[in-house]
């Protein structure tokens, strides 16, 4: 596995051209190492990636119109604890510091990109791995926040993780969680692009469907739950690449699991948002979401893809120039998530 000479070639041959992969990957230690390591995927590798997150913030404001849905708009006046989970450049941490002076707010990430030292003085951030928990004492926040992370976390961690942010939550605080639910109604030039990218997330052990799963666990496992569907939800679209609801990674015994953690939730609302990709079906919410994944698929994964695809990087980017005149024709779109609950008073 690995240790023979003619394969060590071919792997040294898939990586040509691939200065981001090589700097990730060791050659000299590929006999005991993965091939790409998951810890990696995702992570800020440029500018460009940071500049992304900062314009997916504004377009996520935008769609829901306002930095929360949680009813903790008195409690930020009054001065409260707010944590953001996987917070990246610190977008909206710098927003909502700025604009709640009295409450004090921290951010963890795994990647240092958020702002050293021009920040309110009411901020902190801490750079730390999620997985590893949280290292602040329990009932310490009056909320909770977390996004985008599906795709990083694997389908065990959630377990966790949920737990960490319960676990710090106070009694009567909120927890919310956004997440981009990675399932499309595409055509098919760019479901040539999706497809082979969702079998890679999948492959690092994440679900890409972990919020479809948290939302259905949260209508049997709350005292009291409130399922709202917005009106730009309600014609829901439906990927057309079907996959399974559990990866190899789940069982029964990680739904109880789940659902252990979820039932200490109440008061449980969920919100589903539909994003027509382009400004020709779109407006200008789909031309700022083509703009989005432009950045991902041309700067964040134009390594990674074309490489898992055992493609040229030219016949990969002259794909997604088809996949752009695509979204002109066809209405393609994808879904976003978010849901957020109380932890049950004492």
């Amino acid at each position: 596995m690995g240790n023979s000479h003619s394969s060590s070639k071919s792997f040294r041959r898939k990586l040509t051209k691939k200065k981001s992969l090589q700097k990730l990957i060791n050659s000299e230690s590929l006999k005991q190492q993965p091939i790409y390591d998951p810890s990696k995927f995702h992570l800020p590798k440029n500018d460009k990636d940071i500049d992304r997150m900062h314009e997916q913030h504004f377009l996520f404001k935008h769609i829901w119109g306002g930095n929360f849905s949680s009813p903790i708009e008195r409690t930020l006046h009054k001065g409260a604890m707010v944590l953001d989970v996987g917070c990246g450049p610190g977008t909206w941490l710098l927003e909502m510091s700025t604009t709640y002076p009295q409450s004090q707010f921290y951010g963890i990430d795994i990647e240092q990109i958020f702002p050293k030292e021009i920040k309110p003085g009411n901020l902190e951030f801490i750079q730390s791995d999620i997985t590893n928990g949280i290292k602040f004492d329990n009932d310490h926040f009056d909320f909770v926040r977390m996004s985008l992370l599906a795709a990083f976390l694997q389908e065990d961690k959630w377990i966790h993780v949920l737990g960490e942010l319960i676990r710090v939550l106070k009694p009567g605080g909120y927890i919310e969680i956004i997440e981009h639910e990675l399932q499309y109604s595409i055509g098919s030039c760019f479901s040539m692009l999706i497809t082979p990218l969702l079998n890679f997330i999948r492959s690092t052990g994440a679900n890409v469907q972990i919020m479809q799963k948290i939302d259905s666990l949260l209508t049997t496992t709350t005292t009291s739950s409130n399922h709202h569907v917005s009106p730009s939800s309600r014609t829901a679209f439906s990927t057309s690449h079907p996959t399974n609801m559990l990866t190899n990674n789940s069982s029964h015994q990680v739904n109880l699991s789940l659902s252990n953690t979820l039932s200490r939730l109440t008061n449980t609302h969920s919100d589903t948002r539909t994003v027509i990709i382009g400004s020709v079906h779109g407006g200008q919410t789909g031309k700022v979401f083509e703009e989005i994944l432009t950045s991902y698929f041309e700067n964040t994964v134009v390594e990674l893809l074309p490489w898992y695809m055992e493609i040229s990087q030219e016949k990969y980017l002259e794909l997604w120039k088809s996949c752009q005149k695509e979204f002109k024709n066809r209405a393609s779109s994808t879904k976003l998530f978010k849901f957020w609950g109380m932890k049950i008073p004492q």
